[in-house]
């Protein structure tokens, strides 16, 4: 009995021309992949062909600080995830599933050059006086408009510039970060005390310090002790004491440390300041 015969070699081009007859087969409705995806083997039975896995690339990971800026597209931004006094702002998501986007300005008109990404954070102004300003936050946003908006302590909001945008002319978005996250100040993250009164002096001092104004401190020419301070200390004043000693009047004076949200931490020892 007679055997077939074996497999033209592959030196003739019998492989090649299997090859690209097996492509136009199986791939005749999709792409058809380069010779060098096959793996080919040849056996007593003949030839077989087998497709090689290619390996996908892993996922570039996003380790980006927290509310990193970037362009998505056509005035478009893609803002990854950041915290906002402890908390994500509105819109924002765990793991940025999906991520937060800005399409537009706050007032929902496009995306201009020199346009401005904030945070803004808004708590409630009537219980400020407490002491406890973070916990009464009320909104947590991060926006884009034309300028930052003017913090407004009588309605208890704040910002925080984020980046600025450029337009070039793909409408693609330049995005130059100033800030990243967390963000965190209510109350101070300053670290060092203001001095009130330093040195003697014979008349009343005019300035107060409104520390519930901004929740770190407000000096009377308008300008916050914060973020430069943390505290108001007291110098050769703060806490009287008078004291009638047998018809003669005593005054006793003991210094303090206010912090920024009005609570007193620390008094200190007693000076005698009359007679």
């Amino acid at each position: 009995m007679a055997f077939p015969s074996k497999p033209e070699p592959a030196k003739n081009g019998w492989i090649n021309r299997s090859i690209e007859r097996f492509k136009a087969w199986a791939y005749s409705r999709q792409p058809i992949p380069n010779q060098q995806d096959f793996d080919v083997t040849e056996g007593v039975d003949g030839v077989r062909f087998s497709i090689k896995k290619k390996l996908l690339p892993p996922e570039p990971k996003r380790e980006h600080r927290q509310f990193h800026i970037e362009a998505a597209g056509s005035k478009k931004l893609r803002v990854f995830n950041g915290t906002l006094f402890g908390r994500l702002p509105t819109g924002f998501s765990a793991n940025d599933d999906p991520v937060f986007e800005i399409t537009a300005r706050v007032d929902s008109s496009p995306l201009q050059s020199g346009d401005k990404v904030y945070a803004k954070v808004t708590w409630n102004r009537t219980v400020s006086a407490f002491g406890d300003i973070a916990s009464t936050i009320t909104t947590r946003t991060v926006e884009a408009a034309a300028t930052v908006p003017t913090n407004d302590y009588l309605t208890a909001t704040r910002h925080y510039l984020l980046a600025t945008i450029t337009l070039p002319a793909s409408n693609v978005p330049v995005v130059s970060q100033s800030r990243w996250g967390p963000i965190d100040d209510l109350p101070g993250t300053a670290s060092d005390n203001y001095t009130l009164r330093y040195g003697a002096t014979g008349t009343a001092d005019t300035a107060y310090y409104d520390l519930l104004y901004t929740s770190k401190g407000h000096k009377s020419d308008g300008s916050d002790i914060a973020p430069s301070y943390n505290s108001i200390q007291t110098y050769q004043s703060g806490l009287c004491r008078v004291y009638n000693d047998a018809g003669t009047m005593k005054i006793f004076i003991a210094p303090i440390t206010v912090n920024s949200i009005g609570q007193i931490t620390w008094i200190g020892p007693e000076a005698q300041a009359w007679p």
